[in-house]
């Protein structure tokens, strides 16, 4: 009895270790990402069926650029997970995606189509071979009548040139065919290159007490991932509020497709290292010039422990729980997505799935449209520009947690240019401009009676003056802020005067005067600048 017992537990074991030794392999699919503004961390599940005792769980086919100290394996069933374990497989070859499918089948019609071309190109060379090998007329001793050489003649003609003109056409269509071959060719090759790149793995070990099919669900953070953000500002007139688009700008290359997936966007950036900084002491001392040589050794040496002290901590580093709290905002509309704000970071949960291919390629994730007061205002500079622009001044934008990007503009249905917009800005007004408008005619005139120069005394002084005028040839009034300058000096010697500013606002330090104006339709107001500079007469200033 003891040893059938022995021989039992020995069978066991060695049993145990084949189960081991066999790795079960699970395919998972991506279920949710997070996207952050660089680098996405990725949560996909699959299920197998596990046998009684010790195992390997292998999941597949994940990205090579993954965080080893990222990865987070959960599993649901009846059954403990002993060890995760992370290795590179340099050996198998992925499975070919649809795009390279697709592509292969092109390529072979294309090929298919480039013999039958051939084909019909040799064709047409036998039958010239034939005509003109055959083109005697007659025997020997018998001639041929005026009318049989005539109508031989019209028929070696006429079928000959119809042979040519097939030729050149098919000579065409090979050289279209050859150019398509060549361009599928480069694309499955970048396509390829990328598919032969290896792939992560990550081995599960666990025991179960009894058969069980599990279900795991595994996450993990890559790099080769991340959004920016833009967006789109309507105006459909000077009556209505801004309608503002907050729109997010995906892109990844982590080896495979992302295809109906649910998205959500984060502001945080698991990149950058949570460690805080330390102030050290600032000792001071005096600076003592010298020279150092140093060998190649200690260059390259010297190299690699700057790198090391400039490498960043890992993204784990900058993990911190923190409890969520959920933003409603009454001027929002978003039907996209859910807000949720951290302490640190703000989440768009997307209420539908994505398709995000693996090519680098920007796709745009529309995430909230908001709807924000504004008031409308003319601005010009007529020194610079005699046109006037149309300002929108929004307010509440704080609301918005936008961050900083691009902005599209468009005004009464018309895209109008491109902001941008920072978010790092203190004002509580946003100004955008949208666009010139001809209907506010601006000039700016150099008025002779108050432009002179002449010598007082050691000195010489100038004047000059300016008259700007603003017509309003729209039907509604508006209301425009006009900035001009006088200039300011930067030497004792050189004394500015104010004349005549017509009331604009002063502002000293920068010598920039502003008028606000109300115009009615029709109306036109002008505004006079006039200034002296008085200045050593052995000096030269510009003042033009």
């Amino acid at each position: 009895m003891k040893h059938f017992t022995v021989v039992l537990l020995l069978s066991l074991t060695i049993s145990s270790i084949f189960a081991i030794d066999d790795p079960k392999p699970i395919k998972t699919t991506i279920k949710e990402i997070t996207v952050y503004l660089s680098g996405a961390t990725i949560s996909r599940t699959g299920s197998v069926l596990l046998p009684v005792g010790n195992s390997l769980v292998v999941i597949k086919d994940l990205p090579q650029d993954l965080n080893p100290q990222s990865i987070q394996v959960n599993g649901k069933g009846d059954f403990t997970i002993l060890s995760v374990v992370h290795q590179i497989n340099y050996l198998k070859e992925q499975e070919k995606t649809k795009e390279i499918i697709a592509l292969e089948d092109s390529l072979e019609k294309l090929n298919d189509q480039i013999i039958a071309e051939n084909g019909m190109m040799s064709v047409y060379a036998n039958e010239e071979s034939l005509i003109l090998t055959n083109k005697s007329l007659g025997g020997q001793n018998t001639g041929v009548s005026v009318a049989g050489l005539k109508e031989a003649s019209d028929f070696f003609r006429n079928r000959l040139a119809d042979i040519k003109t097939k030729q050149i056409a098919i000579n065409k269509k090979l050289k279209k065919l050859q150019e398509r071959i060549a361009a599928i060719s480069n694309q499955l090759a970048n396509l390829n290159a990328r598919k032969n790149i290896p792939t992560s793995e990550i081995v599960v070990m666990v025991t179960a007490e009894q058969t069980v099919n599990a279900t795991f669900t595994v996450s993990y953070l890559v790099s080769t991932a991340g959004w920016t953000p833009s967006y789109d500002l309507r105006a459909k007139s000077v009556n209505n509020p801004i309608e503002i688009a907050y729109k997010a700008n995906v892109y990844q290359t982590t080896g495979e497709d992302w295809e109906n997936v649910l998205l959500t966007l984060s502001t945080s950036n698991p990149t950058l290292s949570g460690t805080k900084p330390n102030l050290s002491t600032w000792f001071l001392r005096y600076y003592e010039p010298y020279t150092y040589s140093w060998s190649s050794d200690e260059k390259q040496k010297d190299k690699k422990m700057a790198r090391k002290e400039e490498a960043p901590s890992s993204a784990m580093d900058s993990e911190v729980s923190l409890k969520e709290v959920v933003i409603t905002d009454a001027n929002a509309a978003s039907a996209y997505a859910s807000v949720t704000e951290s302490t640190t970071s703000i989440e768009f949960e997307i209420s539908k799935p994505y398709d995000i291919p693996c090519n680098g390629q920007t796709y745009t994730v529309e995430m909230t449209k908001s709807s924000l007061p504004a008031t409308y205002e003319y601005y010009a500079v007529p020194k610079i520009d005699k046109d006037a622009f149309l300002l929108a001044r929004v307010t509440g934008w704080e609301s918005l947690n936008m961050l900083s990007g691009n902005v599209y503009l468009y005004f009464e249905g018309t895209y109008v240019g491109q902001s941008y917009f920072d978010a790092r800005s203190t004002t509580d007004t946003l100004d955008l401009s949208l666009g010139r408008d001809k209907n506010i005619v601006i000039k700016r005139e150099k008025l002779k009676d108050f432009s002179s120069k002449s010598l007082v005394g050691l000195n010489q002084k100038e004047s000059r003056g300016y008259e700007i005028s603003v017509r309003n040839k729209k039907t509604q009034p508006v209301t425009i802020v006009i900035d001009d300058q006088i200039p300011v000096s930067t030497d004792k010697d050189i004394v500015v005067e104010k004349i005549d500013i017509s009331n604009a606002k002063y502002d000293e330090p920068s010598g920039r005067l502003t008028w606000k104006n109300e115009i009615k339709p029709a109306e036109t107001k002008k505004m006079k600048l006039v200034y002296s500079v008085k200045y050593p007469k052995d000096k030269t200033i510009i003042l033009e």
